[in-house]
């Protein structure tokens, strides 16, 4: 094998121990805060003055008899329908639209801060 070869497997096996570590990471189900505790997903964030208990964690089991069976709710026909038009949401207004909308957003945002940044450092010289 070419020495080409042996270092495009050789980043393609790093790359790929790199992702599993990640999805390790991100799966593990805790993070740790700003004052380095860590805080379970599945747990209430109890702050650092409070030394109380978290809340006992409520039952998932839905096989209870007491328990009410939720209600079976008509799936619509997608017969017809293609692949994009089932997957795709059924907002009305195309994505490309929602997406300018919210760049323009955080454009006006972005400048009108700006704008402000500048007009506080000429004032605070001015003074």
């Amino acid at each position: 094998m070419s020495r080409w070869a042996k270092r495009i497997w050789m980043v393609g096996i790093w790359a790929g121990i790199g992702v599993l570590i990640g999805m390790q990471l991100a799966g593990s189900g805790h993070s740790q805060n700003s004052g380095g505790k860590t805080v379970y997903a599945d747990q209430q964030a109890v702050t650092a003055s409070s030394n109380q208990p978290p809340a006992p964690r409520k039952s998932s089991n839905h096989f209870k008899v007491e328990q009410e069976q939720p209600k079976q709710v008509a799936a619509p026909d997608t017969r017809s329908q293609t692949p994009e038009q089932i997957l795709s949401p059924q907002t009305g207004k195309p994505t490309v639209d929602v997406f300018a909308d919210k760049t323009a957003g955080l454009l006006q945002d972005l400048s009108q801060k700006g704008i402000q940044l500048v007009v506080s450092l000429f004032d605070s010289i001015t003074k």
